[in-house]
């Protein structure tokens, strides 16, 4: 189910089972989530630590990782699902840190309808369903929907292995899940975007340090309003964007 490519167009995700078979991948995957935990038992506050999930830029194991799936089979699965060249491309890393006891986000789009983008998510632990599983709503990048038309649709979670990748389109409506499990889940994700100059570029190859950062709200007093608002009074939220919705065609996030 959802790991045949010729689906991408209408579910607008994918996912493509024990992709990386690797036999160092697991290893570095274990230094990467002990290496994650340590900075994140640094942190201050965050804006994100109400949410529970928080951005991580993984520094050099971007670079590494990258080196493990940018094989030619995944150039031409890339290519097949964008209809472009690889070589078009600039790609970023990223991720998130999904930590426990905490809410769901709220359905909503990583861009606009018409500016869209693929997001290659690596799976660098196990996702079951207590930790934190990405929900999406197949189907939903076809056309540029409100949010009132989304809001009782069902999702559906993406569960996976070590290995497996998850593509999905940007445009496509989704939601980061609670985690009820006794750990933080991490998930890394490349972003591929029409190149802005000549050369198509690797925007982390000379990222060196790993950084856990806010994700959608500042961690000022306003920001913490806000994800106050989003989280603990989120029946208030749902219904501001559902009115939003009715008289204008915004609803990114």
């Amino acid at each position: 189910m959802f790991e045949n490519l010729n689906d991408f167009k209408k579910n607008g995700f994918v996912i493509l089972k024990n992709f990386i078979q690797d036999k160092d991948f697991y290893s570095i995957c274990e230094d990467l989530k002990k290496n994650t935990l340590i900075e994140f038992n640094k942190l201050e506050k965050k804006g994100g630590s109400l949410m529970g999930n928080l951005n991580v830029s993984p520094g050099n194991y971007s670079k590494i990782i990258f080196k493990k799936i940018n094989t030619k089979e995944f150039q031409k699965i890339i290519e097949k699902l964008s209809t472009q060249k690889f070589s078009s491309f600039d790609i970023a890393s990223g991720g998130n840190l999904n930590f426990q006891y905490k809410y769901n986000q709220h359905f909503h789009t990583d861009s606009k309808f018409d500016n869209s983008f693929l997001i290659v998510n690596v799976v660098v632990e196990d996702i079951y369903e207590t930790n934190g599983p990405l929900e999406i709503l197949p189907g939903t990048q076809k056309e540029n929907l409100p949010y009132w038309k989304i809001i009782f649709k069902k999702g559906f979670k993406i569960l996976a292995k070590k290995g497996d990748l998850i593509i999905r389109t940007s445009n496509l409506w989704h939601r980061g899940t609670i985690n009820t499990s006794k750990n933080p889940r991490l998930l890394l994700a490349y972003i591929f975007k029409d190149k802005i100059h000549d050369e198509a570029k690797l925007e982390f190859e000379d990222n060196k340090r790993l950084i856990i950062s806010n994700n959608l709200f500042k961690s000022n007093i306003k920001g913490i309003i806000k994800e106050c608002f989003y989280t603990r009074f989120s029946y208030l939220y749902k219904f501001y964007r559902l009115l939003r919705s009715l008289f204008t065609a915004k609803h990114f996030h």
